[in-house]
């Protein structure tokens, strides 16, 4: 009380008033200053963010530029440990003895089904999870995948999450990368457009032609190190367009996951029983257990396939050949079509798919009814790079509107020719090796790292029970 009486004394209300007023007014400037002061400090952190970005992106698209005027850069040497698919793929190249025919995976990214044989002698169908099929996985896979996962996930605000049939990558609620398992071959999968990348080392397939909604259209198989390499590169080139940094102190995790047997993962629900096999698809399974596999050419999957693909080939070659000038031939892997000297069309078979494929512009065919693929984006020398897959009669009826355009613009005239029924009776596996239709080859085993432990344990019971198990 005696401070103020003091103030009192000295002052009149009116002059208190004024200091505490001013008093005010000196702390809200203070306060003012220093929130402005804050708000140009992360400005500042953020112009050298964005100018960081902007550079690392500039980098890379002058290098992107570069791949595509085929200026040479220096690459990785290459590995030697390519996969049994590149194995297999080499061997059908030398049946064949071409190699400008090349045509996308016949699996659907809806559902991947593996056939095998169980303890009891039956082929077994099973679906396989993601978990499962990277737990299950070669150690240079295994390898592969937890060195490209930590590459992600050294970007902040990336979060990882696993579902039955992949692993999505997020950035907030945004996709930007996700891995899938294709037959033994990891994936990588990144929201942007496979044609970024056209013409480029980077040998990326549009997925976006399966399906419209995929959200991770440029797919990339890692199948070697100089590819893991690569792809580090392209998720490097991708999130730079989500304004994201690496962050260099990030410590590394060890993802790679013990393996554990079919039985295993049976009881932990990571693999569905679906049913037996019955067929080519038995037939399949077994010749994998006793270590081989066939390699069906053209004319054996012809012969091999249900009365539905024979009735539609038939037609299809008909009317391939009702126009003048075409003749037709086979080959191990395809039946071509050429108009004089050149390529007008193939037919081959994937899976269980006939597929056509035409000479001419895919890019000419979007937005259409006709959901091509564009075989040029895996193989730059295809003659044929328009594909379209006859998965049914109305599909058979637009594959006829396509040649129609396609050899319309080709000129090449319509003839009359009376139809000749081109439908050929089946004929068992061994027999079409005796006549040199399928070749026998023998699968490279794998060996698989075998966990300790109590695993171990539940590995010598599903030895008993589960061919699959090591």
């Amino acid at each position: 009380m005696s401070g103020v009486n003091v103030l009192a004394g000295l002052f009149s209300a009116g002059q208190i008033t004024g200091i505490v007023l001013l008093c005010l007014i000196i702390a809200a400037l203070i306060a003012v200053n220093g929130y402005l002061a804050y708000l140009l400090r992360k400005r500042g952190e953020h112009k050298l963010h964005t100018v960081q970005l902007q550079q690392q992106r500039m980098a890379l698209l002058e290098k992107l530029n570069a791949l595509r005027s085929g200026v040479p850069l220096e690459e990785l040497p290459d590995d030697d440990d390519a996969d049994e698919d590149e194995e297999i793929a080499a061997a059908e190249a030398e049946a064949d003895g071409e190699s400008s025919v090349v045509v996308a995976d016949d699996v659907d990214d809806e559902e991947s089904v593996d056939v095998e044989v169980d303890e009891k002698g039956a082929a077994v169908r099973y679906n396989r999870s993601f978990t499962a099929r990277i737990t299950q996985a070669s150690d240079e896979i295994k390898g592969r995948y937890s060195e490209l996962k930590n590459h992600l996930l050294s970007y902040p605000k990336v979060r990882s999450r696993i579902s039955w049939r992949r692993e999505i990558f997020r950035i907030g609620n945004k996709t930007v990368a996700a891995f899938v398992m294709r037959g033994k071959t990891l994936c990588l999968c990144l929201a942007t457009d496979a044609v970024i990348f056209a013409g480029t080392k980077y040998a990326v397939e549009d997925w976006s032609l399966r399906s419209k909604k995929n959200t991770t259209p440029c797919a990339y198989r890692v199948k070697s190190k100089r590819k893991t390499a690569y792809a580090k590169e392209l998720i490097d080139i991708v999130l730079a367009g989500f304004r994201v940094l690496r962050d260099d102190g990030y410590e590394y995790r060890d993802f790679v996951m013990p393996y554990q047997s079919t039985y295993v993962l049976i009881k932990r629900r990571l693999i569905k029983v679906v049913g037996e096999a019955e067929g080519l698809e038995k037939e399949e399974a077994m010749a994998a257990y006793r270590g081989i596999r066939y390699l069906r050419s053209f004319e054996a999957r012809v012969i091999q396939s249900d009365a539905e693909v024979k009735e539609r080939y038939s037609r299809l070659k008909n009317y391939l050949l009702a126009y003048d000038k075409v003749s037709a031939q086979k080959s191990w892997k395809h039946e071509s079509f050429r108009y004089k000297k050149s390529s007008a069309a193939l037919l081959l078979i994937r899976g269980k798919t006939l597929c056509l494929c035409l000479a001419g512009n895919p890019d000419a065919f979007e937005g259409t009814k006709f959901a091509v693929e564009d075989l040029s984006l895996r193989n730059a020398a295809t003659t044929t790079p328009i594909l379209y897959r006859i998965k049914s009669n109305r599909r058979l009826n637009y594959a006829m509107q396509l040649i129609d355009i396609v050899f319309g613009q080709m000129e090449i005239s319509k003839t009359e020719r009376e139809e000749v029924d081109y439908t050929v009776p089946f004929a068992t596996t061994n027999s079409l090796i005796d006549l040199g239709l399928i070749k026998v080859v023998e699968i490279k085993r794998r060996a698989v790292a075998q966990p300790d432990g109590v695993q171990a344990g539940a590995l010598k019971e599903a030895a008993a029970t589960d061919g699959t198990a090591k």
